[in-house]
């Protein structure tokens, strides 16, 4: 078995014992933790941000927003299969989304990319951009710091978050999504401890359907 392929969702072989014990009871205190209730909500100003995309162009929030809404979502990496799953569910509705006249874009702390993860970014046609030592996620309060045990796991199992997202890297962002309106305001936002419960066909159609029209500036109920 690859060290790798529980935490990129293959789970035709999933580690046993402490292993699992360890990466499951994570994802529980941080559910337990009611942590992502501290992110911004509906309603907030949305931070500005510029970061590199994989062109090493930079992408600036400001000049997004002045386009249309954005819907920004957050992931762990292409190393993981959950992120990589969100990526083409997105994928898959994203000529909807710029028929709405909207823009999408990934960010995520991976600085560094294997020849698969190469491979997997390429098959999204939309920005997945690199936020350096998750300093997006932490303005959006998206950000959790992993604690030393689960991070040396992650290592043993085969995600060396050190060489991926630079030297001494513990944070990952919670799985989320915001809709940001040409104010830059948040009008919609899902925010889950628990990166395997994977966005459904209803969350993106939750997004599709309250898309903010022009000019129009409200939180979403």
């Amino acid at each position: 078995m690859h060290p790798v392929n529980f935490l990129a969702g293959d789970e035709k072989n999933p580690p046993t014992g402490e292993d699992q014990q360890i990466l499951r009871s994570s994802i529980m205190e941080l559910c337990e933790s009611r942590f992502s209730t501290l992110a911004i909500k509906a309603g907030d100003r949305a931070p500005d941000f510029v970061l590199t995309d994989a062109n090493g162009e930079n992408v600036n929030s400001i000049d997004l927003v002045r386009k249309g809404p954005v819907i920004i979502v957050f992931l762990r990496g292409l190393w993981c299969w959950y992120s990589h799953t969100t990526l083409i569910a997105l994928e898959a509705i994203n000529e909807t989304l710029n028929n709405f006249g909207v823009s999408l874009v990934a960010i995520s702390p991976q600085l560094h990319f294997s020849p698969a993860d190469m491979g997997r970014r390429q098959q999204v046609s939309f920005p997945v951009l690199r936020d350096v030592n998750s300093r997006v996620a932490l303005e959006f309060q998206v950000a959790w710091r992993l604690p030393a045990p689960v991070k040396n796991k992650y290592r043993a199992l085969g995600a060396d978050l050190d060489k991926m997202n630079g030297a001494d890297c513990d944070l990952l962002p919670m799985a989320s999504f915001f809709v940001i309106d040409r104010q830059g305001t948040i009008v919609y936002s899902a925010v889950n401890a628990d990166h395997i419960q994977l966005m459904s066909t209803e969350d993106l159609l939750i997004v599709l359907n309250n898309i903010p029209p022009p000019r129009k500036n409200r939180a979403l109920e």
